[in-house]
């Protein structure tokens, strides 16, 4: 292989890698933005990845992946609801549901896929196109940036993440850009948690997302909370 064709076997590799910590990175900005510490990243991953191949085992990668996003906004609409409305404190809510997915995760491979000792998997017959992911990793950003920052709903949770009370002075609730913040940060993570399962290894394991959460929101600190920074990190984290 000569040196051209070894970068490019190199770029894929770490595009392939910086997929899923890409989409997570983005939901992890969008909530921190809004005002909302999200450390639940991981948590939420897992329990895409996990309902992506329990649900498309039985009725296909599409319904699977679909019904990972679904459950991930839920799940993060949990850590919406404990933050904002019961006040708990942010990281023991997201170190909370971290929890919760990896043993309710475990527990019910085990139960559900009749997997009694390690290592513990479950299979999916198909898998969903790596290119549809990595397209949409790539191009998410910029997206993202431009909803940032050049939108009216974009401008709303900047102002509400950097001060509220500002915020509320202007006449704007942080309530609703919260929520979204929030509730997006869980479909991007699942999003994510559904390409692993779903695209990378066409499988769920025990564990299998592997702190790639927790290196998604340190490139969202990387980044400096911005989505071509967080964007840019990741990629470099993808090639180590």
């Amino acid at each position: 292989m000569n040196a051209d064709g070894g970068i490019a076997v190199v770029g894929l590799m770490a595009l392939r890698q910086a997929c899923p910590l890409m989409l997570a990175a983005m939901g992890g900005i969008l909530s921190e933005r809004s005002g909302v510490i999200n450390i639940a990243l991981e948590g939420l991953m897992l329990t895409g990845a996990f309902v992506a191949v329990w649900v498309g085992a039985s009725w296909g990668c599409a319904a699977g992946f679909v019904s990972a996003l679904a459950v991930a906004t839920v799940m993060a609409g949990v850590h919406l609801v404990l933050t904002q409305r019961l006040r708990t404190n942010q990281i023991v809510s997201g170190v909370a549901l971290n929890l919760l997915a990896l043993h309710a995760s475990t527990f019910l491979l085990r139960s559900l896929f009749h997997q009694a000792t390690p290592p513990r998997e479950a299979r999916v017959a198909e898998t969903l196109p790596l290119a549809w992911f990595i397209g949409a990793a790539l191009v998410l950003p910029l997206l993202l940036h431009g909803f940032l920052y050049h939108t009216k709903l974009g401008l709303r949770i900047r102002a509400v993440g950097e001060d509220p009370g500002a915020a509320r002075m202007a006449g704007v609730n942080p309530s609703s850009p919260r929520a979204f913040g929030v509730l997006a940060s869980g479909l991007l993570a699942g999003a994510a948690g559904a390409f692993l399962s779903l695209s990378l290894v066409g499988r769920f394991t025990d564990d299998m997302v592997g702190g790639r959460g927790f290196i998604a929101l340190a490139a969202v600190v990387c980044g400096r909370w911005t989505p071509i920074g967080a964007a840019l990190a990741c990629l470099a984290f993808g090639t180590l």
